[in-house]
């Protein structure tokens, strides 16, 4: 007597040509992410001006400042990358808790919308004027809004990394995430208190997080084309 047919195991249709089409497609989509986020590496060519050790990286893509458009660009570019990547990966990846691919959403949106709408008016750090005006809260609302969804991106950014890093396995992939995990930490950290303290340094711990953050999206793209560590042996 035939047994019925059974389809096989959702864990065995991971390999199927359409998975692997859309996981690649996915990590290829945030490697893409990770370069334009560090777009502000372009910063010494593009605007000298700015001072790397007390500027905040987003006044590069403030609207007064030359270049601001391709600042504005690597963002927006970022955040479509990165929502692409996610909803692929939230579709076909489920070794990897869903909150790493809502954490990758938020973060995606929240940089997109940063990028493209909420950029700052000026650059504080080097334009007097624009400091007492953004002191007296007399600057547009998408300058004081940009503080919002910067704050939420970085959320979703670590919502993410620690979803990932919950399910990493074998000890190269372990240890690239401890060290992603550590330089996000210590540049979110660095950063927060600098902002109560601009001259400890807000410009370099900020550099420090967003290092962090290109990290994150690239150990991602690894998780997204070959899982969250080497196939157990069969």
């Amino acid at each position: 007597m035939n047994r019925p047919h059974r389809d096989p195991d959702p864990a065995a249709r991971r390999g199927g040509g359409g998975h692997r089409i859309a996981r690649t497609g996915a990590a290829v989509a945030l490697v893409v992410a990770a370069v334009c986020y560090a777009s502000w590496l372009l910063a010494p060519v593009l605007n000298p001006g700015l001072r790397p050790v007390q500027s905040y990286l987003s006044e590069l893509a403030a609207r007064d400042q030359p270049y601001h458009l391709v600042f504005q660009l690597g963002d927006v570019t970022t955040g479509l990358c990165a929502t692409a990547a996610g909803l692929l990966l939230a579709r076909v990846v489920r070794e990897v808790p869903r909150p790493a691919w809502w954490g990758l959403l938020v973060f995606a949106v929240a940089t997109a919308v940063d990028g493209g709408y909420t950029s700052m008016d000026c650059a504080p750090s080097i334009d007097d004027r624009c400091a007492r005006l953004e002191e007296l809260g007399e600057l547009s609302w998408r300058h004081q809004a940009h503080t919002v969804t910067s704050s939420v991106a970085v959320a979703g950014a670590l919502l993410s990394l620690v979803a990932v890093l919950a399910v990493l396995r074998g000890p190269v992939r372990r240890r690239a995430g401890l060290v992603v995990a550590v330089v996000l930490a210590v540049g979110t950290v660095g950063t927060l208190v600098a902002t109560l303290h601009p001259e400890w340094g807000l410009g370099l711990w900020q550099r420090v997080q967003l290092t962090g953050l290109s990290g994150w999206l690239l150990l991602t793209a690894a998780v997204a084309r070959r899982g969250p560590g080497p196939e157990r042996p069969r």
